[in-house]
């Protein structure tokens, strides 16, 4: 059951990269759908990137920002491979975590500063709650991974370990006969 805790939460983790480079790719190619269970400093980054760059259709952009002089498209570039560097430290704490827990802690203090970048840039709005109570899951899933391994560190090796199942010599062994054959 711990076992499975801690797979779960390193589940948990790949989704986050899975969906947040998934997002990345929807919002450069111009749509606007968005999956929840993501990393949001990504998201925002390219974003901030694509507005600043001039990516948005023109109604985007209200009067307040008529005039405004756009960035080059080297800055929006230079975000995206910023965007896929967080996204791999996630893939790499995925991977790495599966021997070593310092990485399961590393991704889970990882995550809770992009909680604190979410809560930076929208603030406490009820629009972003769903991506809030998402944000909680990965945290909480990220710490009960680390609580299950810590578990599992001290227990007896015997006790974790698959046991198989061998017979006594005062058990009978099931050769696969037949029992009604000893009475014929």
């Amino acid at each position: 059951m711990l076992t499975n805790k801690y797979n779960n939460s390193r589940s948990n983790l790949i989704l986050v990269a899975v969906f947040t480079a998934i997002n990345i790719i929807i919002l450069a190619t111009g749509s606007y759908t968005y999956f929840l269970f993501s990393a949001s400093i990504p998201y925002i980054l390219t974003d901030t990137a694509m507005f600043l760059c001039g990516m948005y259709p023109e109604e985007f952009y209200t009067e307040e920002y008529q005039g405004m002089e756009f960035l080059d498209s080297s800055f929006f570039v230079i975000s995206l491979i910023i965007s896929a560097v967080i996204v791999a430290v996630y893939l790499l704490c995925y991977f790495l975590s599966k021997n070593k827990v310092g990485w399961l802690v590393f991704s889970l203090v990882f995550f809770i500063v992009d909680t604190v970048g979410m809560f930076y840039m929208y603030g406490i709005s009820t629009d972003m709650i769903i991506d809030f109570i998402f944000h909680a899951w990965v945290i909480v899933s990220l710490c009960m991974g680390i609580n299950a391994h810590s578990k599992l560190a001290k227990l007896p090796p015997e006790e974790w370990q698959p046991q198989t199942y061998a017979p006594t010599e005062s058990e009978p062994r099931d050769n696969g006969s037949d029992m009604n054959s000893e009475n014929s």
